[in-house]
């Protein structure tokens, strides 16, 4: 059975009218009946609602119109390759710090690239931090003539260093999670 058949069936069972239906669901009366006559598909929102409205799946309402399974499209299917490769940015700070994220700078997609910089920057940050300590470090030692920098000084540097460590690998995992977790989007072509 069509959708349009399906949807005129489940409406008459509930005693509406095209505009009560419409009324119910925000949408026109010309619409519903657009609907029914498979002049037009309702959008993914409106197949929710005419679910929850009539008590049933969204499987068992579109289920047997085949021409209008084909039209829904699942971007990305489960876990899409565009949020796999922006996570994957962040990730990297476990497996390629810096090759990954400027691979996707290069060659990736606007989004991808987008979460590449922001890992790019993020991984860079402890190595910068280790780069001034050891300039701090050298300067300590020179200007106070020793062989060695303060041990108080590196105490400090290597603690700092170590939290700010910690802290960034912390805050790649959550940004990599929470694009990994990011809500499939539906479309209807």
């Amino acid at each position: 059975m069509k959708i349009g058949e399906q949807i005129r069936m489940l409406r008459k069972n509930k005693n509406l009218s095209q505009e009560q239906l419409g009324n119910k669901l925000n949408v026109s009366r010309q619409a519903v009946y657009k609907w029914e006559s498979d002049k037009g598909y309702p959008e993914i929102q409106n197949l929710i609602a005419l679910s929850e409205l009539f008590d049933i799946s969204l499987d068992e309402l579109i289920k047997g119109d085949k021409v209008f399974q084909k039209r829904i499209i699942v971007k990305g299917g489960i876990i899409s390759n565009r949020r796999l490769l922006s996570s994957l940015n962040y990730f990297s700070i476990f497996f390629a710090p810096f090759l990954f994220p400027f691979i996707t700078i290069l060659v990736g997609e606007k989004d991808i690239k987008g979460h590449g910089k922001r890992a790019f920057l993020s991984h860079s940050i402890p190595v910068i931090l280790y780069f001034i300590m050891m300039s701090v470090f050298s300067l300590s030692s020179y200007l106070t003539g020793a062989d060695q920098p303060n041990s108080i000084l590196v105490i400090w540097g290597v603690t700092i260093l170590a939290i700010i460590s910690v802290s960034v690998v912390i805050w790649n995992v959550i940004q990599g999670v929470k694009v990994i977790k990011t809500p499939l989007k539906y479309e209807i072509k």
